[in-house]
């Protein structure tokens, strides 16, 4: 049964449409200042500002202006670079071949790596999504996206000749109950900051599905697709279950330098940047190179149509099928795409800090999410590519391709559990459509707003405050915490979005952006914490916002000392 975009498409285009309230042009309004070119955000001007506060105080004045505790020892990021850092960090070295004709993905893998963390580890803990669609019945909220349940045609992962580089052979067991859950038991600790290296031959079935991972119209989606390293976090490894509305990904830093082997007609779009291309009698020899990612993927067809344009030192690809388009004339949306990607890398880098890597590559592929992100490569599903006729018609694709590209920064540049914390991840993705829309301005942005509610709370009210999402709070709790799939979507959608725009009205927009630029800047190229999030806002705003404290005491029950 192929899956249909049922519920969860629905409730995302009603969530995407009724938060575009939040969307609206404004100003401080306590101030009023000019802004930086390259930054978008005040600087001097702000600092020396003087505010005009609500007679009930209850509202904070301009961060870059207060005088608070501690104030002189917050250090802003200097300009918008996101430098990736320096010293230890793991790295994969994949051997690799796409066999079309049997539809798997395999080969070999040396993965150097050490033991990041105070304990001895006497074993690992590898996830091997793949063999979850040997059976639907592995993966947590199906109901919540399809009409029935799909027979997968998957198979448990091949893994062989798996080897420690300082004891030999080794062996491994799956959970009985969660396939995608490995264990390899080590002859010899490894112990705090010794290095090893794990090889490993792996051949993973690519189901015929409409996924992430999945071959659906001539297009392989090979996502999440070989074994790899799960997370140690407080003394335990982390391997909570795979949830279909949602992820589970969860991984550190690495990079990543990659052969791979597909048919002479193939095109490929990855992770990094392709190094080298060689075509020989057995097909096309692709070499790619990923710094600083949290994982490696790739899309390739024989029937994709590419498309290359730059924007500020980076190089945006965007491909689609040209046997199958999803319109008659694809230039319009193909354009819209591109613009989209412009005004993404802009906003998001004066935001947030400047994208740091040199490639983006968008897909146009038949999924049946809206979109699906990955380092360096997010896939945009066919059906936001239509023959439109109006500037309207786009707000599905443009608000689609904004959130995909705001998960750069958001589970891309700063990491998080997804499956721990799914608001780190999904709300922060779509907090960047406001921005987003902010940015772009203009009438369809005005359009785009109309569309929507007006603003959830009364900010000068702090007794005002009471969000009433039953079984959607607090925003900071575990996937599997929530009542329902449904309840997961709205809250990490819909709900953490308007929590983060309400504290962008509560202390404004320039500074918000200069506090989740101060967020991007500590936490860069590690996992995040909502505790790291909380450290940063009431570092930078202050502890005696009584709105600010009131809006975090009703949406999150991370408190920090």
């Amino acid at each position: 049964m192929r899956r249909k975009k049922e519920l969860i498409a629905s409730v995302l285009i009603l969530v995407m449409a009724s938060s575009m309230a939040s969307c609206k042009k404004k100003q401080d309004p306590q101030t009023s200042t000019e802004t930086s070119e390259t930054t978008g955000i005040t600087t001097e001007e702000t600092t020396s500002a003087t505010t005009e506060t609500t007679e009930d105080n209850s509202v904070s004045e301009p961060l870059a202006s207060r005088t608070k505790p501690g104030s002189a020892d917050f250090k802003l990021p200097e300009g918008c670079s996101i430098e990736f850092p320096e010293g230890d960090i793991y790295h994969y070295n994949m051997d690799l071949k796409l066999d079309t004709e049997n539809q798997k993905i395999g080969g070999n893998i040396q993965f150097e790596f050490y033991n990041d963390s105070d304990d001895e580890w006497n074993d690992l803990c590898m996830r091997d999504y793949p063999s979850l669609f040997i059976d639907a019945d592995y993966v947590i909220g199906m109901d919540a996206i399809y009409l029935e349940k799909p027979e997968f045609n998957g198979e448990l992962t091949e893994i062989d000749n798996i080897s420690d580089s300082r004891t030999g052979a080794l062996e491994y067991s799956r959970e009985e109950d969660d396939p995608s859950v490995i264990w390899i038991d080590l002859d010899q600790p490894l112990k705090p900051g010794e290095w090893m290296t794990l090889t490993y031959d792996f051949s993973s079935k690519i189901p015929d599905v409409d996924d992430r991972f999945g071959y659906y119209e001539d297009i392989y989606n090979i996502t999440n697709f070989y074994p790899i390293l799960a997370e140690y976090v407080d003394g335990e490894w982390s391997h909570l279950p795979y949830y279909e509305e949602g992820e589970c990904f969860y991984s550190e830093i690495s990079t990543y330098q990659v052969t791979l082997e597909v048919p002479s007609d193939y095109i490929v779009l990855s992770s990094g940047e392709t190094i080298s291309e060689e075509e020989t009698e057995e097909g096309i020899f692709y070499e790619f190179e990923a710094p600083f990612v949290r994982d490696f993927v790739f899309c390739t067809s024989n029937v994709f149509e590419e498309e290359t344009r730059e924007y500020d030192g980076v190089t945006v690809n965007v491909v689609y099928s040209k046997e199958n388009p999803p319109s008659t004339n694809m230039k319009p949306s193909i354009d819209k795409t591109f613009s989209t990607c412009e005004n993404s890398l802009k906003a998001f880098g004066d935001a947030f800090g400047k994208y740091p890597y040199d490639e983006l590559d968008v897909v146009v592929a038949p999924i049946s999410a809206g979109g699906m992100e990955y380092p360096n490569l997010v896939i945009i599903t066919s059906s936001y590519y239509k023959d439109y006729n109006q500037a309207m018609d786009y707000i599905e694709l443009e608000t689609c391709v904004s959130h995909e590209i705001g998960h750069q920064w958001f589970m891309g540049i700063v990491g998080s559990n997804s499956a721990g914390e799914p608001w780190l991840d999904e709300s922060f993705a779509s907090y960047t459509e406001l921005v987003y829309c902010e940015y772009v301005g203009g009438d369809l942005a005005e359009q785009m707003i109309s569309m929507s509610s007006k603003d959830m709370l009364d900010l000068t009210d702090a007794d005002s405050i009471e969000f009433t999402y039953e079984g959607c709070l607090p925003l900071d709790m575990p996937h599997d915490s929530y009542d329902d799939s449904m309840s997961y979507i709205i809250a990490a959608y819909k709900v953490g979005k308007d929590f983060l725009y309400q504290i962008e009205e509560c202390i404004g927009t320039d500074e918000f952006h200069l506090v989740l630029r101060e967020y991007v800047h500590r936490n860069a190229f590690t996992n995040a914490t909502t505790a790291d999030f909380l450290e940063v806002l009431y570092e930078y705003a202050g502890t005696d916002n009584e709105v600010l404290n009131k809006l975090i005491e009703n949406c999150l029950q991370t408190t920090i000392g």
